[in-house]
């Protein structure tokens, strides 16, 4: 009986980690679109692969690509972006309510 319940233990918390490591990354985003919603020329280091990276100046931010999962992309305005980064964190947190009180 024990065995089953610390198996069923870690399960939970293993699942837990992953939504709080979502929710670290949506977070990030989060700042980063408030940083690209400032109006204010951006200086960006873009990785183009093996770890090489390139600098580059934002001058207008039009449309950004927002990575929403299983290799999909959306083309979104920097207010629609921020606002679908809202609505992740909140139902991130959610999830991570549920797994902590399990």
């Amino acid at each position: 009986m024990e065995w089953l319940v610390r198996t069923r233990l870690e399960s939970v918390c293993v699942q837990r980690d992953k939504i709080f490591e979502q929710l670290a990354k949506v977070r990030e985003l989060r700042r980063n679109l408030g940083m690209f919603l400032s109006k204010a020329p951006s200086l960006v280091q873009v990785n183009v692969g093996c770890d090489f990276y390139v600098d580059g100046e934002v001058d207008e931010e039009a449309l950004l690509l927002v990575d929403i999962g299983k290799d999909l992309y959306l083309e979104l305005q920097p207010q629609e972006a921020l606002e679908t980064a809202i609505i992740r964190e909140n139902v991130l947190e959610k999830i991570g309510e549920f797994y902590t009180k399990r």
